[in-house]
């Protein structure tokens, strides 16, 4: 995310140009990295390691993990900062030197999961196409436009809590898309399409519905949707077995609701670092 950040800066990145980083990102991670656009016996798959499966990659999971990453991993957390530090929103955190001490240790630690966290030989051919993707996704974010895909008008037109259920429904529909066809005679290429495509249409909502300015509260209830779904995540999870989740969603739910209540100028628990080092002014509109 750090990394994404600075070159988001350096470049004069928009949103849409932060996100194709993190696309960027997500082909990094999950099929450079750990391989599991690859594996078919990857521990999270399920029906997808079969399901979407063509020329030894997992293409349905691959299309969902990567809109999970470029989304969660690091749209998300990059909105909180500049929310909560617009001053610092055009500020370069590190250094020259101290950014390709973060980009080494990236690096290592890719090449460390490559050695180590799983060992299946990934499909040579794919697998140089995914790394060939990372560098087109990193070359394409920095030829985007800045204005391209910007707010339309300069006031919102919708309410904070539309945009918190647009937030939610990214990555709820895309999770039912990449799961409700296993098992089916559906195509694979029917869910990746669809997908893509209601990516697509929250993008077109955001730009003609955020605005340019007074929009800080409609921007965090977004953040605060994609959140929300992670936490109903984090239960469902728990009840599967997967222990501590829930004390992780509970955490979370508390983020959340004290993200949405600071944007709208009211008492929060979360952000009392922020008041400590920003005094107790109730958060600026754009």
């Amino acid at each position: 995310m750090l990394i994404v950040r600075e070159l988001a800066v350096k470049w004069n990145l928009g949103w849409l140009g932060v996100v194709v980083l993190g696309i960027a990102y997500g082909i990094l991670e999950e099929g450079v990295a750990i391989k599991s656009f690859f594996d078919p016996e990857w521990m999270d798959l399920g029906g997808l390691g079969v399901y979407g499966r063509f020329l030894e990659t997992n293409w349905v999971w691959a299309v969902w993990l990567t809109i999970f990453h470029a989304t969660v991993s690091i749209t998300v957390p990059i909105s909180v900062v500049w929310l909560v530090y617009p001053n610092l929103r055009k500020e370069r955190l590190l250094t020259r030197r101290r950014f390709s001490v973060v980009l080494a240790i990236l690096l290592t630690d890719v090449f460390v999961c490559l050695a180590l966290l799983n060992p299946y030989p990934a499909y040579l051919p794919m697998y140089l196409l995914s790394i060939a993707a990372v560098f087109f996704f990193v070359w394409y974010a920095k030829q985007i436009p800045r204005g391209f895909m910007a707010p339309r008008g300069a006031l919102p037109t919708w309410s904070p809590l539309r945009f918190a259920v647009l937030g939610f429904m990214l990555l709820f529909v895309n999770f039912l898309l990449s799961a409700v066809f296993v098992d089916t005679a559906v195509p694979p290429i029917v869910p990746i399409v669809l997908m893509i495509a209601f990516c697509g249409f929250v993008g077109l909502m955001i730009r003609g519905h955020l605005g340019r300015t007074n929009n800080l509260p409609q921007t965090a209830h977004l953040v605060c949707g994609v959140l929300s779904f992670l936490v109903l995540f984090g239960f469902l999870t728990e009840l599967g077995g997967m222990l501590g989740m829930s004390v992780v969603a509970f955490v979370l739910a508390l983020f959340t609701i004290d993200l949405a209540r600071w944007s709208r100028g009211k008492q929060v628990f979360v952000f009392r670092v922020h008041r400590l080092l920003h005094g107790p002014s109730a958060p600026r509109a754009e």
